[in-house]
């Protein structure tokens, strides 16, 4: 537990930064189905995949699995993965960093 709070308080800024993007995404996705269903105006993929790209694909997985929306849907299926595998590569270069320069 203590390890978890080290974490977060030596990456407060990241942690809060993360949660609101994340936040953001789950909106977004929310806000498309929910536009799908009423036939409106729709918030682009591009959109939905740099919130996903930017650290917010956790909110959409959820968002994804909470609503049905966008899951069997190609080629934004390929890509929506493709930002987790780009976030995670980035996250373990961020927190390596410091093991670089010492």
């Amino acid at each position: 537990m203590n390890f978890f709070l080290a974490i977060f308080s030596i990456y407060k800024a990241e942690w809060i930064s993360l949660a609101l993007v994340n936040l953001v995404t789950f909106v977004l996705f929310a806000i498309d189905k929910r536009a799908a269903i009423k036939h409106t105006f729709r918030v682009t993929e591009k959109w939905l995949l740099l919130y996903c790209l930017l650290g917010g694909w956790l909110g959409g997985l959820i968002a994804q699995q909470l609503f049905r929306h966008k899951t069997h849907k190609q080629p934004f299926k390929s890509l929506f993965y493709l930002t987790i595998l780009l976030d995670c590569i980035a996250v373990i270069l961020y927190l390596s960093r410091g093991a670089l320069l010492h």
